[in-house]
């Protein structure tokens, strides 16, 4: 089914399916990239042949342990949940809801009380699938919109670089909306508060003389 006029070659099929497989390997390529210290150390060579980076990972490439609540599983068959890998039965001895252990098959003085999930997660793949909905329910937008000024101007392509498949710019429509998108996500939710001698007097040369002055006087009393 055609998804929308402006660009004819656009299906719904291809929408909602590139969309679940940019979640699926947005969540688990961003585990696999964390691995590696160019991927997770800042730095500013540029060489021919890089070395090997050392520097102190940030937590959100860390693993961590997270528990699904247990309410969710409360809207679901038993036999359902059963079926799903690491979820764990936690029952009540003797209906003791103070002595919670996990569920032995035959122990007849155990009733259920809820279900347990853990997951050993990076935080980097919550904001992996954070960029990857955005990657797939707006950048799209962006070639509708170069499709939509081709179409004002009657034009087919934007240049003869590469004919046939929408000129240069053609290929930047989507990662222009993107670049926007992944800087808010990380000036929003990653970027953590700094403090350096560089960014110390720059904020310095920001301040009128009498606010300069206050400062320096509370820098002597430090």
């Amino acid at each position: 089914r055609q998804f929308i006029e402006l660009s004819p070659n656009k299906t719904w099929e291809g929408f909602i399916g590139g969309g679940i497989f940019t979640l699926i390997v947005g969540f688990y390529l961003s585990r696999f990239l964390a691995k590696f210290t160019w991927m997770t150390c800042a730095t500013n060579q540029l060489t021919l042949f890089p070395e090997k980076l050392e520097c102190e990972v940030e937590n959100i490439f860390h693993e961590a342990t997270i528990f699904f609540p247990p309410q969710v599983f409360d809207l679901c068959p038993h036999a359902l949940i059963r079926l799903l890998p690491n979820v764990v039965e936690i029952c009540s001895a003797g209906g003791n809801t103070d002595n919670l252990t996990a569920c032995v098959a035959g122990a007849v003085d155990q009733k259920h009380h809820h279900y347990e999930l853990a997951l050993g997660i990076i935080p980097i793949q919550f904001h992996a699938i954070s960029i990857s909905l955005f990657a797939s329910l707006v950048s799209p937008f962006g070639g509708f919109l170069a499709s939509a000024i081709k179409r004002a101007y009657g034009i087919k392509d934007f240049d003869s670089l590469i004919p046939g498949h929408g000129g240069l710019m053609d290929r930047f429509d989507c990662q222009l909306i993107m670049a926007l998108g992944t800087w808010v996500h990380y000036n929003t939710f990653v970027k953590t508060t700094t403090v350096s001698v560089a960014k110390m007097l720059y904020m310095y040369k920001l301040l009128g003389d009498d606010e300069r002055r206050q400062f320096l006087e509370r820098i002597s009393e430090v």
